[in-house]
């Protein structure tokens, strides 16, 4: 989908397209929630949750690359920064904290950079395959309100 903004003629934003934004400003709104108050190049403010980026050092007066990661159908833009450390797509390596095999199924969890414990449900992996394992190589599918979602790889 694409937003051309309230004025006609300025730049349009597109799903899954990266644009710079400037953090104007950093509010706590009526839901006592805290929001970095972006402007666009179009220079319209949108809300981003701080909550989900903490580790990510935002500050009012950077330039931050923001993802298009989803425009409603009522125009409001949802976006995703640029994670520090990880990139879409790419594949790393990661601490293996904890292997489980419950009813559930097999679940690792994994320690990324910024400390964040991270659950995986590693498909066609057995618990013996990972045990041996200190380190595992994760793929980072995507990256949704700062938390990253991994498979292995």
């Amino acid at each position: 989908m694409k937003y051309p903004g309230y004025t006609s003629g300025n730049i349009v934003l597109t799903e899954g397209f990266w644009y710079l934004f400037r953090v104007h400003n950093l509010i706590q709104l009526q839901d006592d929630a805290w929001y970095f108050v972006l402007r666009d190049i179009n220079g319209l403010k949108h809300f981003l949750p701080a909550e989900y980026y903490q580790d990510y050092q935002i500050k009012p007066g950077d330039d931050i690359s923001c993802k298009i990661d989803k425009i409603n159908c009522t125009g409001r833009i949802h976006l995703e920064p640029r994670h520090p450390y990880y990139t879409e797509g790419e594949i790393y390596d990661f601490e293996i904290v904890k292997i489980t095999n419950s009813d559930d199924g097999l679940s690792v969890i994994v320690k990324e950079m910024g400390g964040r414990h991270l659950e995986i449900l590693p498909e066609g992996h057995t618990d013996e395959d990972l045990k041996a394992k200190k380190i595992v190589c994760c793929r980072v599918n995507s990256i949704k309100k700062g938390t990253l979602i991994l498979e292995i790889v």
